[in-house]
């Protein structure tokens, strides 16, 4: 899809040209220009803008603290200089000197280009409808993603809505209504038709992968995050393993930082994974090569292989005491009271039941890992190494992966790498980078406790049948994976006529981008909420446009649920910079408007002000006091900060003062080596396991976990394999045997190359996609391999096609040294712009290429994909170069 940019305005226009100084926005209060130092009036292509100037001391204006609510765990600090309104200038933290004990959160190019994201020229202004729709017919679904725009007041879009939802409810029973994306349940959308009918809810694996479920009935805490040391500790490690971790791309913010600790110290680093990366290669890492999906090969040998090394003196290498004490299920003489199956762990490596013992040699036909590697890793695992083995969620995104965290785990217990200094396994995901999940602050409720509506309808569908619902009227629900659950297979049947896509990037970051088209332009109405012309955008028939991080108060910082996905240390605060811009509408403002069309009581549903949940939240945040350690009170509120709050409430006394945090915008806790907040993982468990228990059968870790093969079994999606209690292999959907007409012979097939879909610079997800900044400056090519590009007659620079069974894509390519040959990565996170007549998607949208296959507890295998490749000839304009998705609104 092609838009038309106004005013002639190229992309490599708006990036040449400061975005502080150039683009009329026509925003009351909020136009991006100010006095600047005098460093010069450029010209690029007839803009004038000042770049790169130093601000003016004389300058009246106010620093303000804002979010940058990007979801990659970075929880960095930004601020932007405010004059008479507008944004002229932006910095990141600068409240403490920069140290060890109290780093700079220091934002990335994401959150420096965030000016770009909130005052950019494809910002959404008004509420639209596509012009060919039809009420209750959908008129010409054909045209979704390529139709044209009309313009319509928000009461026009709330009744369209309303009216749509009133008749689907009373025409058809059988679940006519899809919230796609795990998002979308939870939104003001979904918490107005629930009130009217419900919808079929969408569960994924997402991020977490098969950690979602593998994790927690082994008993790690919820979504297999567990309960790694704290980040002081990371000196004390002799080697730190980064298994499939890549911060310095996916989480660019400070976490590096703590690793640079660590090596100045002394440690040394690991890296495994299918690609030597931007993190393995800052530390000077020794690669450790495994192909994507055959980490449980890998894994299996590794284990095999520290048996034997034990072998020579019982207790050298394993450290058989903590596995006696903390876990159940290694061999025949630790097995759970509730084992349903005569076989144990350590008799399936030596091949007792299949004839095929877990040698380095059979992992390294699989893995393509060298046999010297995996038994070099194996001494590494042993116990008297003073190692740290911290993954990410790469390799547990992948098919058949169900068994990859406890036996990940499992061969850190071997080891005994469990809460000691220097010792640990665990992750380093997102922003858990060295923070355990016990938290420091805890963020208030807001209190709102509002009349809510449950959703009537129980059945969840998962991410690999979501669309197949939509298109085939059927699916298998085994309840909500993204939860956790994994219930027993029931079957239900649907007829979809409305898709929800609320706050949700479902179409590209779901399963089978190619598959979603097509559900899209099945069915009656399709309502969506945006900033700007998203893919979900693109293909709906009603848009909404939503408010900024920037328009908005807001946090980040505290406990989401019962876990903490957050910096422990730190707690980030952001002001609202300027009122919501042309018409958009909070989440809160829409949810209230629909509800008063949909004839629901929006008075009952929405009690509370937003300024008053926001100081709700403030006033009850309570924090762990870094002298007594124990739960305090974090802000003195004054009347004058309530009355500046425009809140209702009742001043208080406690840590420190809210009006520093209001000015600052960010409170870090300073940190030393053994003070309050020094953890090492798992320690109250280890200190008494009985007072303790973990949360399984046994009350230990579950190497043998009963749970873990009985759920899997009865969910029913794995239709060729009995899934074992104990870690085992199964060749994974789409894996590398995927590859071959004949493995035993080697003969390649019709897709010969594996993909994955590693995070990018340019974007958290999808988020930032559009911003012209992070276009210019990452091009978003398909890595490929040095060997594999020299076979296809394809260098650096060349386009070329890629696509599978699911879809395809092209893309300009960068060739390198750091990939295994035979596997293609390709970033994860652009937005669709398809060519309908071809069927080929010009932005490289990852999950173009993943198929939606079903298999253990439903993982979305986004790394466990075959394709094939080849040169394009036609020469293509580089992403920078297009023009930028405004919508040409009939009637503006």
């Amino acid at each position: 899809m092609r838009l038309s940019l106004k005013n002639g305005l190229t992309r490599r226009g708006f990036i040449a040209a400061s975005a502080t100084a150039t683009v009329s926005l026509a925003l009351t209060g909020c136009q991006p220009e100010a006095k600047l130092g005098t460093t010069g009036e450029q010209e690029v292509e007839g803009i004038y803008a000042f770049c790169d100037a130093e601000l003016d001391p004389s300058t009246k204006g106010q620093w303000l603290p804002v979010n940058c609510q990007a979801n990659c765990g970075g929880m960095c600090e930004n601020k932007v200089f405010v004059v008479d309104g507008r944004v002229v200038r932006q910095k990141t933290d600068d409240v403490t000197e920069d140290s060890s004990a109290n780093p700079q959160m220091r934002a990335c190019p994401r959150g420096h280009a965030h000016r770009q994201d909130t005052f950019g020229i494809d910002r959404l202004k008004y509420p639209m409808k596509r012009k060919h729709w039809e009420p209750h017919t959908g008129g010409d679904k054909s045209l979704r993603g390529r139709d044209e725009w009309v313009r319509i007041t928000w009461d026009e879009a709330f009744a369209i809505i309303a009216d749509e939802v009133a008749y689907i409810a009373e025409n058809f029973h059988n679940n006519p209504v899809l919230y796609a994306g795990v998002n979308s349940s939870f939104g003001p959308l979904a918490a107005c038709i629930n009130g009217v009918t419900g919808g079929i809810s969408t569960g994924s694996t997402m991020s977490f992968g098969s950690c979602c479920f593998s994790g927690s009935v082994m008993g790690l805490p919820f979504l297999g995050i567990g309960q790694g040391n704290d980040r002081t500790d990371f000196v004390n490690a002799d080697t730190i393993v980064l298994y499939g971790c890549n911060p310095a791309w996916a989480s660019p913010g400070s976490y590096t930082y703590y690793f640079n600790d660590a090596k100045q110290n002394g440690t040394e680093f690991v890296f495994v994974g299918p690609e030597y990366n931007a993190t393995a290669a800052h530390f000077n890492a020794r690669w450790i090569r495994v192909r994507p999906g055959t980490d449980t090969a890998f894994l299996l040998a590794v284990a095999y292989e520290m048996f034997k090394l034990d072998e020579a003196a019982r207790g050298s290498v394993i450290d058989w005491d903590f596995l006696d004490k903390y876990t159940v299920g290694i061999d025949g003489n630790s097995m759970p009271a509730d084992a349903k199956v005569d076989e144990n762990f350590y008799d399936y490596l030596m091949g007792a039941y299949d004839n095929t013992p877990k040698t380095a040699e059979w992992a390294s036909a699989i893995a393509g890992t060298p046999v010297e590697d995996i038994r070099w890793y194996a001494q590494l695992m042993g116990k008297d190494n003073i190692v740290s083995i911290l993954r990410s969620n790469a390799a547990f995104r992948t098919n058949d992966s169900d068994d990859l965290l406890p036996l990940y785990m499992t061969v850190g217990f071997m080891g005994g790498h469990v809460g000691k200094p220097g010792h640990a396994t665990d992750c380093a995901y997102h922003n858990t980078i060295g923070h355990p999940e016990i938290p420091i602050f805890k963020v208030g409720s807001s209190n709102a406790n509002g009349l809510s509506f449950p959703n009537p309808v129980t059945a969840v569908v998962n991410d690999d049948e979501q669309w197949n619902a939509v298109l085939d009227g059927k699916f298998t629900s085994t309840g909500n994976i993204t939860f956790g659950m994994l219930l027993p297979a029931e079957s239900v049947a649907c007829d979809i006529h409305l898709v929800v896509l609320d706050n949700a990037g479902t179409i590209n970051t779901h399963l089978n981008t190619a598959r979603g088209i097509e559900a899209m332009r099945k069915v009656d109405f399709v309502v969506a909420t945006a900033r700007a012309l998203t893919t979900q955008a693109q293909y709906a028939d009603v848009v909404l446009p939503v408010v900024g991080e920037w328009e908005t108060n807001g946090i980040r910082a505290g406990v989401v649920g019962n876990q903490s996905f957050l910096n422990r240390e730190i707690f980030v605060l952001g002001r609202k910079v300027c009122e919501p811009m042309f018409e958009t509408k909070t989440p809160q403002e829409i949810g209230y408007g629909l509800a008063k069309a949909m004839g629901l009581p929006a008075d009952e549903m929405y009690p509370l002000s937003e300024d008053q949940q926001f100081f709700n939240r403030l006033a009850g945040t309570t924090m762990v006091h870094p002298e007594t350690g124990e739960d305090v009170t974090m802000f003195t509120i004054t009347v004058d900060d309530i009355a500046a709050l425009n809140a209702e409430g009742e001043p208080q006394e406690g840590f420190m003062p809210l009006a520093e945090l209001m000015e600052k915008g960010i409170y870090k806790v300073p940190r030393t080596p053994g003070d309050v907040y020094t953890y090492l993982g798992y320690q109250d468990y280890l200190a008494d396991p009985e007072a303790n228990p973990r949360n399984t059968p046994s009350g230990k870790f579950e190497i043998y976990c009963q749970t873990k093969a009985d759920a899997l079994n009865a969910a029913g999606r794995t239709k060729d394999f009995t899934w074992k209690p104990y870690p085992s292999y199964k060749p994974p959907v789409n894996g590398y045997e995927s590859t071959f007409a004949n493995f035993e012979t080697g003969e390649k097939g019709e897709y010969p190359y594996q993909i994955f879909n590693p995070h990018y610079l340019r974007r958290a997800h999808t988020q930032y996609d559009n911003v012209p900044w992070l276009r210019y400056a990452w091009s978003n090519p398909v890595f490929i391999s040095a060997e594999d590009a020299e076979g296809k007659g394809v260098k650096s620079g060349d386009w070329v096609r890629v696509w599978n069974r699911a879809g395809q894509v092209l893309r300009p390519v960068t060739v390198t040294q750091r990939l295994m040959p035979g596997v293609i990565a390709l970033p994860h996170g652009p937005w669709v712009d398809m060519d309908d007549e071809t069927g080929i998607d010009r932005a490289g949208t990852d999950n173009m290429l993943t198929e939606p296959v079903s298999s253990g507890c439903g993982t979305a295998g986004y790394n466990t994909n075959v394709v094939n490749f080849e040169k394009w000839t036609e020469a293509l304009p580089v992403d920078y170069e297009l023009p930028a998705r405004v919508p040409m609104l009939e009637g503006e």
